[in-house]
């Protein structure tokens, strides 16, 4: 094998292999012994006709891809081992011109790991945000919202739906002029709420249990997505519930009763606590945030575009199934906070760097630091994953497999974020988290 390292680029590595021109012949040979029975030529045994006189009748190429991935991996990965290169995604390989007799060139672009040399870790300048203030008007928000979290809700049955009611629809859109069509199935929407189409909701207004009506509306011209400027929607609906919202008396029988507290003064401290918990996670999560920030200004290094392209797409598709499970889509998510594809794309992309990165160096932070977890850290921490993805904490480490290897650099690299906070200069910012 005669191979070339012409250069490591943007996290990757661009090499030149040369496959010697016996080696591409065993590789031909083999393919033929696996492929030959596949062509019949009269006056041959099934599988005995010779490889010359296949290659003549059908063409030399029919031996080829098969005879490539004999030979094409062995050689790669060689190329690998003799360069010493850590790679950490699927090459990209290029096959030059094949000619019987002749050597092959074959040029690969391979993600490798990125080679980071760490600086003084110690005095890291890290700027976090001030802490959260929890003040008497954030109790009285909290405790708004857990009425609103434990409301009374009343069918209406036969009667119209009036503003303030939900109306629980399924609903087929298309857009006037194009391919463009959204289905949703018990999606639930509050009428007066402003948070679907503008003047969607409006239509809906006296509808009862069963109906079904054809909903239109258009949008203005100077509407800010393009996509959606000066055209018309039209919605088939059909009205499967129309619910009446109550919320309770914020008192002492709605602490009792929800909240099995004595009274509301009870629920209002036990409401503090939490709240405070919030906020100091919260501060803990921006503290965090702010030193791997640091750490990545003053470690520049490059990572490979597709492996933060695929981490950009696991991103997308688990935000895109969180919408879904709450009952609405990437398309409602955007119509609903004024964005775009492109712009949710290019936010996406940004979060896949930073995290990418991030993991790289806390990496190589902890291997430097030689940070480890304890037998009893690693079990907490594997119950605590479980819980929070719905799995019974019973025999966790069995039932979450290679997943507990994602756990075990969680709990490391928290050490090590922790580390960098416990050595950095810390200012306070004029921001809260």
């Amino acid at each position: 094998m005669n191979a070339t390292l012409e250069k490591v680029e943007n996290g990757e590595a661009h090499l030149e292999i040369i496959i010697a021109a016996d080696k591409m012949e065993e590789g031909l040979e083999k393919s033929y012994k696996k492929n030959g029975k596949k062509y019949n030529i009269p006056g041959f045994r099934n599988g005995a006709t010779p490889r010359t006189i296949l290659e003549s009748k059908f063409g030399a190429e029919i031996f080829l891809e098969d005879a490539l991935e004999f030979v094409v991996p062995n050689e790669y990965y060689a190329a690998i081992k003799q360069f010493e290169l850590n790679i950490i995604g699927e090459p990209d390989i290029e096959v030059g011109y094949v000619k019987k007799g002749k050597p092959v060139s074959v040029k690969v672009r391979v993600p490798v790991k990125p080679e980071i040399t760490l600086g003084t870790l110690e005095g890291l300048e890290v700027k976090v945000p001030k802490d959260v203030e929890v003040t008497e008007k954030t109790i009285d928000n909290y405790l708004q919202n857990l009425r609103s979290q434990n409301k009374k809700v009343i069918d209406k049955a036969n009667d119209p739906a009036a503003i303030g009611d939900t109306v629980t629809i399924d609903y087929e859109g298309s857009l006037q002029d194009t391919t463009m069509n959204q289905t949703e199935k018990d999606f639930k929407l509050l009428l007066g709420s402003g948070t679907f189409f503008p003047g969607f909701e409006d239509k809906l207004v006296g509808v009862k249990k069963g109906n079904k009506l054809n909903v239109e509306i258009c949008f203005p011209q100077d509407h800010s997505l393009v996509q959606l400027a000066g055209k018309c929607a039209s919605f088939k609906v059909t009205v499967k519930k129309v619910e009446n919202i109550q919320l309770r008396e914020l008192n002492d029988q709605f602490a009792q009763e929800v909240f099995k507290l004595t009274s509301l003064e009870e629920l209002r401290l036990d409401s503090k606590k939490k709240l405070l918990e919030m906020a100091s996670q919260r501060t803990s999560n921006a503290k965090k945030q702010a030193a791997i920030h640091a750490l990545l200004d003053m470690h520049p290094f490059t990572v490979s575009e597709s492996i933060i392209m695929s981490q950009a797409k696991a991103m997308l598709e688990q935000f895109a199934n969180q919408l879904k499970a709450q009952g609405g889509s990437i398309e409602l998510y955007l119509q609903m906070t004024n964005s775009t594809m492109d712009n949710l794309k290019k936010e996406i992309w940004q979060d896949a760097t930073t995290i990418t990165k991030s993991n790289y160096i806390l990496e190589k932070i902890i291997k430097e630091k030689k940070i480890e977890v304890s037998d009893e850290e690693l079990n907490s921490g594997i119950e605590a994953f479980a819980a929070s993805i719905g799995m019974a904490t019973k025999n966790a480490k069995e039932n979450l497999g290679p997943l507990v290897e994602k756990v075990l650099f969680d709990l490391k690299a928290n050490k090590a974020i922790q580390y960098l906070l416990d050595h950095a200069v810390i200012t306070i910012a004029d921001f809260a988290a």
